[in-house]
Parts: structure tokens; C-alpha cells; sequence
């Protein structure tokens, strides 16, 4: 979260000169089959960070040192891949330097640094006429073609285009074969191509039957085994249920591990709040069954990101955080209950009916109920949805079933990152500073919360740290400490005070 800063330093931090503009095209070199270095130079010392990915994909590598000279070497990539290169340099920068996106193509197929991308396609002429071949009892082939090299993405379903088979690979020749589909059944299929393009090129909606008489095991006219079940949807928030239920999220569910640092007497005074949709600085959640269309995203206002998805349409419309203060994240995340997948948006802007303003956003991450909690777009990069605090869950004090997701001051946050939940980068800066996104706090497991004066809400608060703990995530420029929450406006929090009086952290 970016807010005006009010200072309280507990490490004292070099002053750089602040930067604004943008970086130049970073030299890429050494480049193999698994990898390649990417450098560049600023004129003053920054930190190095550099962002890459294929596809879908993305992530970060990260050196705070400041330097004028940055180097960077990615290793473990896959062969004859073309990654997006992004480098970035900052100090208490905003807007940061950042350069645009270059791919690189990893050797294998004779790796080398591919050429600029094609002009960007201005209008939505569309694809010719798909092909069909190969068409069988479960399944069917589709191609087409494109007077330039576009990836292939082949959107297709019974009812509506609930499905998307992708391959991210640039061509102008485009083939995609479905497999594992019903017999005698008619399926709706619509091709799209681009690159960096908004619109995209899409082709006209068509339908192809399957071969055989209905779906159904066994031989005969066709019948073949039906296709595994989509992922399950989100479970209810009651309590003992779990949101994310693989165990890739048991961080979510179990205390803090390892060497308890008592932080009590720095965090005894400290103000504790909850971020309400009446302050503007929640993580709201919204939910969707997926069957009132989708509205294509991109995320390139901000960062230069590339993420493209179309988002399934909640019903009753967009609701994102509305900021305060002059600032304004954003955040939302849309729930798809007919597929299990998330969709976390930051600095998504709509109007009073909760349509959106702009399809292109500061930042927008997909994941699966069934992962981990990442990605997201907290600064951790663990989506909002992980630790945020739901309806419902501080009605009774055993009510609140996971780990909490906590915002610390800006100048209280170090420059490291904490191991206790997979958080895949930092925004704090101070070297030396007490907390690091990715670690955990806990209120003191000896101490009997029922005993406690408190309310109901706030004791459902202090069970949840016992048992779980609070997970660092993001950072303010107040004084305050605060956990996300999907509320619309704060409930008794009579006793929050007492969270700092017995408090411990976790790296």
C-alpha cells in the first residue's frame, strides 16, 4: 500500500537521490539453454531488480544493493523458450525506472535475442475460418493461421466458452487438438492470437459435434469415460473448513516454526486496526458461478506487466478497495466457484455501478484455490484472499480458522524476505528494520484469550494468532499495524491493544 509516509525508523537508511523516468532496452548476453544475463546501468545507485517470465507465468529476482552497474543471471529456464525481460531500478522511487519489455530466446533452437515484437494489431479484423480435422468420439483438432507470429489460445465449451487450452509459443501457423470430450456432444469453440495486443485477433464462435450417439463409458456408438471434474469450488467460510485446501497452503493453517523473537516491548504502544471497505484499504472478495460471460483484462498501466485474462463477470458487478488519503489500490479479487480459480486485481478502477473504467489495471494475477496462495498482488505477491478476514468469521470467537494477513509501517519494514509463508518478493527498504514480509507474528500461546477483556470479534483475532499467526504481507506509510479484511465496516474492537502487549515474530 502506498500512503504518505510518516517516519519511524528503528534503522537508520541511506538517502539517494530520487529517480524518475524510464530505463533503456538491458543488454542480454551468455545466453544458453538454460539461461542468459541480462544488464544494464543507471546514473545514480539504485537496487537491481529484474522481472521475467513466459506465458502466464511471472516472477522476480531481487538485489537491494544499491549500485550504479546491475547484472543480473537467470539459470534453470527451459530450452528454446522466449521469455519477457523487464529490469527495474529504485530507491524510494515512484514511478520506478523500468525498461521495456524485451524477449530473449533461450538456446535449444538456436536461443538468441528474438527481434522486436510485430506492430501491435490496431483493430479487431478478427481470424479467417478455423479447420477442423481429426475428429473423433473425444476430441478434434482446430487450426488456423495469422499473417504474423501470435501465440494460440482456443477458448471452447458446451454451453458457454468456459475453457482455454493455450500454447504461448509465437507462430503463424496455429494448431490446437482437444482431447477427453464427451461423444455426441456439440462444443463451442472460438480461436484468439496476439502478442502484447489489445484487441485481440478472435475468430467467430463455431460449433463441432463430437462423434457417437451421448456421453457415457463403455464401446459401441462412441461412448468414452467422461473427462475428469473441474477443480472444486471455494468450500464455505464456516468454521474447520479450509479455503485453499492443499497442503501447499498449510502455512495458512499451522503456528509460526522456529525461534520466537518477543517483540513486545516495540510493539506495546503501537496502534492495531482492521482495513474496512469504509476506509478504502480492504481486500474485498466477490464471487462468481461463471456463467455471466467474462470481460478481457490486461495489466500493463503500471508496470509494463503482461498478464492478459478474461475474468469471469461477478453478478452484481466490480468492487474493488476505493483508497483514501489520495491513494486508491484497488484490490479485488474475483472468485470463480465453477473452476476453483481466484483472480487478484490491483488498482482495478470502475464507476458507480461497479462496471470498469479500464480494462487495463495496475496489476492482475490468476490462481487456484488448490495452490499455495500465491500468486497475488499484495507486495509479498500472496494474493489478498490468503489471511484476509471474511464475513462472517469474527461472528464467534472460534469463528476464524487461518492464518491473518498483516500490513506493517513502511519504516518498520526490512529489506529481507521472511520464510514462513511463500512470499515471493519485498517492497520494504529498511536495512535492519524489525519486520519482513514472509515472516509471521504470534500473540502469545500461553495466555488464555477467553479470559481476556475483550469483544467477541477481537478474541476470535487473538485465538487466530495462537494458532496460526499473522502473516506479513504488505506496508503502509502510517504508524499503524493492520490485517486485511474483506468487512465493510469494522465490528467491536474492544481489546485490540492487547495484541502488541504479548506479541512475537518469526523469520
Amino acid at each position: 500500500m502506498r500512503i504518505a509516509v510518516l517516519c519511524l525508523c528503528l534503522a537508520a537508511a541511506a538517502t539517494a537521490q530520487s529517480a524518475t523516468g524510464s530505463l533503456p532496452a538491458p543488454q542480454v548476453s551468455n545466453v544458453t539453454a538454460s539461461g542468459f544475463t541480462v544488464s544494464w546501468t543507471t546514473s545514480q545507485p539504485l537496487n537491481t531488480q529484474l522481472h521475467y517470465g513466459a506465458g502466464n507465468t511471472t516472477a522476480s529476482l531481487n538485489n537491494w544493493k544499491l549500485a550504479t552497474s546491475h547484472s543480473v543471471t537467470l539459470t534453470g529456464l527451459e530450452a528454446g523458450v522466449t521469455y519477457s525481460v523487464q529490469a527495474e531500478s529504485s530507491y524510494y522511487t515512484n514511478p520506478d525506472l523500468i525498461s521495456p519489455v524485451i524477449p530473449v530466446t533461450t538456446a535449444g533452437t538456436g536461443g538468441t535475442v528474438t527481434p522486436p515484437p510485430p506492430p501491435p494489431v490496431t483493430t479487431g479484423s478478427g481470424i479467417a475460418a478455423l479447420s477442423v480435422t481429426q475428429l473423433s468420439s473425444s476430441g478434434f483438432t482446430v487450426s488456423w493461421t495469422t499473417s504474423q507470429s501470435l501465440n494460440s489460445q482456443l477458448h471452447y465449451g458446451t454451453s458457454a466458452l468456459t475453457q482455454t487450452q493455450s500454447n504461448w509459443k509465437l507462430a503463424t501457423q496455429h494448431s490446437i487438438t482437444l482431447s477427453g470430450l464427451q461423444s455426441g456432444t456439440a462444443y463451442s469453440i472460438q480461436a484468439e492470437s496476439s502478442y502484447y495486443t489489445n484487441p485481440d485477433l478472435t475468430s467467430a464462435v463455431q460449433t463441432v459435434t463430437t462423434l457417437g450417439s451421448g456421453s457415457g463409458a463403455g464401446s459401441g456408438s462412441g461412448g468414452t469415460t467422461q473427462p475428469p471434474p473441474p477443480p472444486p469450488p471455494p468450500p464455505p467460510v464456516v468454521s474447520g473448513t479450509r479455503l485453499f485446501p492443499s497442503s501447499a497452503a498449510n502455512w495458512l493453517y499451522s503456528a509460526p516454526t522456529g525461534t520466537a523473537l518477543n517483540i513486545s516491548s516495540m510493539t506495546s504502544g503501537m496502534r492495531w486496526d482492521l482495513n474496512v471497505h469504509s476506509q478504502g484499504f480492504d481486500y474485498p472478495v466477490v464471487t462468481t458461478d461463471g456463467t455471466h460471460g467474462c470481460t478481457n483484462f490486461t495489466d500493463t498501466l503500471q508496470y509494463a506487466y503482461t498478464d492478459h485474462y478474461c475474468v469471469p463477470n461477478p453478478p452484481a458487478g466490480y468492487w474493488p478497495s476505493v483508497g483514501g488519503w489520495g491513494a486508491n489500490d484497488g484490490h479485488l479479487v474475483v472468485v470463480d466457484t465453477s473452476t476453483g480459480y481466484y483472480y487478484d486485481f490491483w488498482k482495478l478502477y470502475v464507476n458507480s455501478s461497479g462496471q470498469p473504467t479500464s480494462t487495463n489495471v495496475g496489476g492482475l494475477a490468476r490462481g487456484s484455490l488448490n495452490g499455495n496462495g500465491t500468486p497475488g498482488h499484495t507486495a509479498s505477491r500472496i494474493t489478498g484472499l490468503a489471511g484476509d478476514i471474511l464475513p462472517g468469521e469474527l461472528d464467534c470467537a472460534t469463528c476464524l480458522n487461518h492464518a491473518l494477513s498483516v500490513i506493517v509501517p513502511s519504516s518498520m519494514n526490512s529489506n529481507l524476505v521472511g520464510t514462513q509463508a511463500p512470499a515471493m518478493k519485498t517492497d520494504g527498504t529498511v536495512r535492519g528494520a524489525l519486520f519482513r514480509e514472509g515472516a509471521k507474528i504470534r500473540f502469545d500461546p500461553s495466555i488464555n484469550v477467553s479470559s481476556l477483556s475483550a469483544s467477541t470479534a477481537v478474541k476470535a483475532i487473538l485465538r487466530a494468532l495462537q494458532l496460526y499467526g499473522g502473516v506479513i504481507t504488505d506496508q503502509t506509510g502510517g504508524s499503524q499495524m493492520a490485517f486485511y479484511t474483506d468487512l465493510a465496516t469494522k465490528p467491536d474492537m474492544t481489546g485490540m491493544n492487547l495484541i502488541g502487549q504479548h506479541l512475537f515474530l518469526y523469520y
